[in-house]
C-alpha cells in the first residue's frame, strides 16, 4: 500500500479533541470493524478513551485478540486478560489518567491489515501503593508513551509498548535505579526460562536483518540517519538530515534543539554500548498539515555494556534496547524527533535482571 494512501483519514495533530470525538460516517473501508470507528486512526483514539478516560476497561476483551501479544524491554505477555488486568491495576494506582493522542502514524501493511504507531502524553496522579514504588505519593505525573499496535478486524493482535519510565519514577519521587535493582532481584529468583525470549530476541536482532526502505519512502532518510549513527559512527553525516534548528525530545527529560544535541543524545547510547547491532523494524509515514509529513520507526539495539554513562558503571552485559522515534519532516528536513525507550528496563538488565 503507498504510505499516504487515504488521505481523508486524518491525524490527530492540530485536532481538538471535540472534533475527534465527533461521530459520524466512515471515512474509511474497515472490514470486521465496531460500526462506530470512522477511520484507522478514530479507531485507536476513541477506543483508548473509552478504555482509559470513560474507564470502560471491559473493552479490552472486545479490542484485542484472545491470544495478542505484547511486547515490552520488561518482558512480553499473552492474552487479553492480561491486558484487562493490566489497565485495572494501572488505574487503580493513576485513578484520574488521561490519554492525550499526540500522533497516531499508521500504514495498511497488507488489505485490511493496519499497523498504528500511537503518541500518547498520559497525565495522571499517584493515587496507590505500588510494591516497587511505595506508598502512594499524591504527585502529578506526565509521561510519553508510544504504542504500536498491529490490528485486524477491531482487534489488536499484536502490540510493541515502550515508555518513558525513568521520567514518570522520578516525577512520584521514586529512584528510577533502586526501582530497577529491587526489579532485578526479584527477576533472579525462580524458573529462569520466563527470561528466554530476552537472549531469543538479542538473537533476532544480532542475525536476522531488519527491514529495507525503498529510498523514495519519507522514512528512509531517518532511517539512514539511525544507522550511519549506530551502526558506522557517522555522527555529523547523519545528523545533517536534520534541521538546525530540530526539536529533540528523548527520555529522561532530554529536551534539546539542533544537530549537536541530537549527537549528544545518541553518543550517551553508543559510548555506553559497544559491539551494537542496530536493527529497522517498522516504518509508517503519513501527511500532515501543511506539507509536513510524520513518519514513525520501531527499532531495536543491541550491545555489550562496557562504557560508562547515566546507567551507572561498566556491567559487561549484553543489552537489549527497544525504542520507537517519531518524527516531523519539512522540505525533506527532520524539524521534530520524539523518541522513547526504557531506560528503567536497560539498568534492570545491566543489574542482573530479565534473564542478562
Amino acid at each position: 500500500m503507498n504510505w499516504d494512501q487515504d488521505p481523508q483519514v486524518l491525524s490527530p495533530v492540530g485536532r481538538p479533541m471535540s472534533e475527534q470525538m465527533r461521530e459520524g460516517p466512515r471515512r474509511q473501508l474497515l472490514d470486521g470493524f465496531d460500526p462506530e470507528y470512522r477511520d484507522i486512526v478514530d479507531y485507536i483514539v476513541r477506543c483508548t478513551h473509552r478504555i482509559w478516560e470513560e474507564k470502560n476497561v471491559g473493552l479490552c476483551r472486545t479490542h484485542y485478540g484472545a491470544d495478542c501479544e505484547l511486547h515490552t524491554l520488561a518482558g512480553p505477555a499473552v492474552g487479553m486478560e492480561v491486558v484487562t488486568q493490566n489497565t485495572i491495576g494501572a488505574l487503580a494506582a493513576y485513578a484520574d489518567r488521561v490519554v492525550m493522542a499526540e500522533d497516531v502514524i499508521w500504514s495498511e501493511d497488507a488489505p485490511g491489515e493496519y499497523y498504528s504507531s500511537h503518541r500518547i502524553m498520559s497525565r495522571s496522579t499517584h493515587f496507590g501503593d505500588e510494591p516497587l514504588i511505595g506508598a502512594a505519593s499524591m504527585r502529578g505525573s506526565g509521561t510519553t508513551t508510544i504504542a504500536d499496535c498491529k490490528v485486524v478486524a477491531n482487534r489488536i493482535v499484536e502490540e510493541w509498548l515502550v515508555r518513558d519510565n525513568c521520567r514518570a519514577l522520578w516525577q512520584v519521587g521514586a529512584d528510577p535505579r533502586a526501582f530497577a535493582e529491587a526489579a532485578a532481584g526479584a527477576d533472579r529468583e525462580g524458573d529462569q526460562e520466563r527470561h528466554a525470549w530476552r537472549s531469543a530476541a538479542i538473537a533476532v536482532v544480532r542475525d536476522v536483518p531488519g527491514i529495507s526502505v525503498a529510498a523514495d519512502h519519507p522514512a528512509a532518510a531517518p532511517a539512514a540517519m539511525l544507522g550511519q549513527a549506530f551502526s558506522a559512527d557517522m555522527y555529523g553525516e547523519a545528523a545533517a538530515t536534520l534541521s538546525p534548528t530540530a526539536e529533540i525530545r528523548w527520555p529522561s527529560n532530554r529536551r534539546g534543539f539542533g544537530r549537536g544535541y541530537w549527537i549528544g543524545c545518541v553518543m550517551q547510547l553508543t559510548a555506553m554500548l559497544h559491539e551494537r547491532t542496530f536493527r529497522l523494524e517498522h516504518v509508517a509515514a503519513r501527511p500532515l498539515p501543511h506539507g509536513d509529513v510524520a513518519v514513525a520507526l520501531r527499532w531495536s539495539l543491541v550491545g555489550t555494556h562496557r562504557g560508562a554513562g547515566p546507567w551507572g558503571p561498566p556491567s559487561g552485559r549484553e543489552l537489549l534496547l527497544m525504542a520507537v522515534s517519531h518524527y516531523r519532516l519539512r522540505a525533506g528536513s527532520i524539524v521534530e524527533d520524539t523518541t522513547v525507550f526504557d531506560e528503567v528496563a536497560a539498568m534492570r538488565q545491566i543489574a542482573g535482571g530479565l534473564g542478562a
